[in-house]
C-alpha cells in the first residue's frame, strides 16, 4: 500500500496551484543535492520544467552536469506518462544546454515511454523518478518526510501515525536490553517481556502486603526460562507484560496508573525492584509520546478481550 497520495497535490491543468507539483520536483530534487539553474514558471518553456545542477567529486575535481527535467503529474487520472507526452526529447535537451534527461512522474511511464528513454541514454544519461522511486526517497529520511508533510499532509500524517518512531527527549536513545543475553529489546519492532517476582500469601490476611522483590525484561523463550529458574523462590509469584504492549501509549498509561496505584496501597518495592521499574518507565516514555497508531487499538481491543487471569485486561 502506497504511503504517500500524490493526489493532495494540486493537478497541473487548473487552479492557482496547478504547478504545485513542479515545486514539489524542485524541492525535491534539491533534497537529493541538485542545485536549480531554472525555476519553474508559467508560460511558454519550451519542453523544461526545471534545470538542475549536479555536481559529480572524481580524482580530477568536480564536474558539473545540468539536467533537463520534465515533470508529468497525472496521480488524478491514474494513467501512464505516454510516449507522446514526451517529444523531441532530445532537441528539448540540447535546446537548453543540458547533458542529461530527469522525467518526475506521479504516475509510471508507459511501456512505449519507457523504450524510447532506454534508446535516448545511448547519447544522453536519463533518470526516472516515478511515484514508487521519490516515495522511497522520501521514506529514507527526516528531510523526507518534512518534505512530504508540506506537500501530501494527509496522507504523511496518517503513514506516521502507523509507523511511529521515538520522540528525541533525552539525549541516549531508548534502551533496554535482556537480563539474560544482553540484545537490545527495544529497537524499530521491541520485542520481549517485562518480568515482575512479587511476594503473596495463600492465607486469608488482611494485614499482608505484597512487595516487589524483582524487575527485569528478557527476551522470550530461553532467556525467560534460564532466569526464571535463577529468580524463582519459595513464597514468590512472577507476573509479565510484553514489551511491545507497553510500548503502546494506552498500555503504558495503565501500568503507571497500576504502580501508582499500588503505592497508594502502601505495597512495597525492593530497592532494586524499584529502580528497574523507574528504568523501564523512563526508557519506555519516548515510545508513547505519541498518537495511537490503528494497531494500537486494534491490540488494546483485543487485550480488553482477554480475560485478565489469562493475561489480557478483560472481565476485572
Amino acid at each position: 500500500m502506497a504511503a504517500f497520495d500524490f493526489k493532495e497535490i494540486a493537478p497541473p491543468n487548473k487552479g492557482e496551484d496547478r504547478d504545485q507539483f513542479e515545486l514539489f520536483a524542485r524541492e525535491f530534487l534539491t533534497m537529493k543535492g541538485f542545485a536549480v539553474l531554472i525555476d519553474p514558471d508559467r508560460g511558454p518553456d519550451a519542453g523544461r520544467d526545471l534545470v538542475v545542477e549536479e555536481t559529480r567529486t572524481g580524482v580530477a575535481g568536480e564536474t558539473k552536469v545540468k539536467w533537463l527535467v520534465s515533470c508529468k503529474h497525472n496521480a488524478h487520472s491514474g494513467a501512464s506518462v505516454l510516449q507522446s507526452a514526451e517529444s523531441d526529447i532530445r532537441d528539448r535537451i540540447e535546446t537548453h544546454g543540458c547533458a542529461g534527461f530527469i522525467g518526475f512522474y506521479s504516475a509510471v511511464a508507459s511501456s512505449g515511454l519507457a523504450t524510447k528513454l532506454r534508446a535516448l541514454e545511448k547519447t544522453y544519461p536519463t533518470i526516472v523518478f516515478d511515484r514508487e522511486k521519490i516515495e522511497a526517497s522520501l521514506l529514507a529520511s527526516r528531510e523526507g518526510i518534512v518534505l512530504a508533510r508540506r506537500f501530501m499532509p494527509v496522507s504523511t500524517s496518517s503513514w506516521e501515525r502507523d509507523h511511529p518512531k521515538a520522540a528525541k527527549i533525552f539525549a541516549e536513545e531508548p534502551s533496554l536490553k535482556c537480563k539474560a543475553c544482553g540484545k537490545e529489546l527495544l529497537g524499530k519492532h521491541p520485542s520481549g517481556i517485562v518480568v515482575s517476582w512479587q511476594t503473596y500469601s495463600e492465607e486469608a490476611n488482611l494485614s499482608f502486603k505484597t512487595k516487589h522483590e524483582h524487575v527485569y525484561w528478557c527476551c522470550k523463550g530461553d532467556c525467560d526460562a534460564r532466569l526464571e529458574e535463577e529468580f524463582a523462590k519459595p513464597g514468590l509469584i512472577d507476573g509479565w507484560e510484553d514489551i511491545s504492549d507497553l510500548a503502546i501509549p494506552i498500555a503504558y498509561i495503565r501500568c503507571v496508573m497500576s504502580t501508582l496505584n499500588e503505592l497508594h496501597n502502601r505495597e512495597q518495592y525492593s530497592q532494586e525492584a524499584f529502580d528497574a521499574t523507574k528504568e523501564l518507565l523512563l526508557n519506555l516514555f519516548p515510545m508513547v509520546a505519541r498518537e495511537p497508531s490503528a494497531n494500537d487499538h486494534e491490540r488494546i481491543q483485543s487485550l480488553s478481550a482477554i480475560p485478565a487471569h489469562f493475561g489480557g485486561w478483560g472481565y476485572e
